[in-house]
């Protein structure tokens, strides 16, 4: 009897120890930050419960043969902020990277060697907000209301959403 329940400790434990947890989106709005799917209240919640979230957003690029892509990014969230109805997640500094839609493997490339290049704040509203460490490398010769017109553009964007969380 004690070896039948030995092992059937040591079963549960390796189960719960390699099984890995699934996320499910909880809530979903476009990119002007209108419900697609889920409640907002119960996004909250689950963020001040403290429970682990990952936020997606969806972004839509023409590649040069004039097709719209989506592109799909997903990360875990590491600061939220609550305001009202709305739910803020700042995306912790990344590698910037893009895709390149011409390539068959639409392979992704890494633009610098900086790990600090890229962060983001996301929100339910749909409005991203990004900054760019090299972007001044980027305006080598640009005017000041080019380099203000492409910062601006680029600075501010709306993205379809999607928060997901642990079941």
């Amino acid at each position: 009897m004690k070896n039948q329940l030995l092992y059937l400790f040591i079963s549960l434990l390796s189960m719960s120890i390699f099984s890995q947890s699934k996320y499910s989106i909880i809530y979903e709005a476009d990119a002007n930050g209108k419900l697609i799917s889920g409640n907002i209240n119960d996004l909250k919640t689950v963020v001040q419960n403290g429970n682990p979230i990952r936020v997606g957003w969806v972004l839509k690029l023409q590649n040069e043969k004039g097709e719209i892509k989506e592109l799909e990014h997903w990360t875990d969230t590491k600061f939220l902020t609550i305001i009202d109805d709305n739910i803020y997640a700042q995306i912790h500094s990344i590698y910037q990277q893009m895709t390149d839609f011409n390539n068959p493997e639409g392979a992704l490339k890494f633009l610098d060697n900086q790990p600090d290049g890229w962060v983001a704040i996301i929100s339910t509203s749909g409005i991203m907000r990004q900054k760019y460490a090299d972007i001044l490398k980027w305006t080598e010769g640009m005017s000041k209301e080019e380099i203000s017109e492409m910062v601006k553009e680029m600075e501010t964007s709306r993205v379809r959403t999607k928060w997901a969380t642990i079941e």
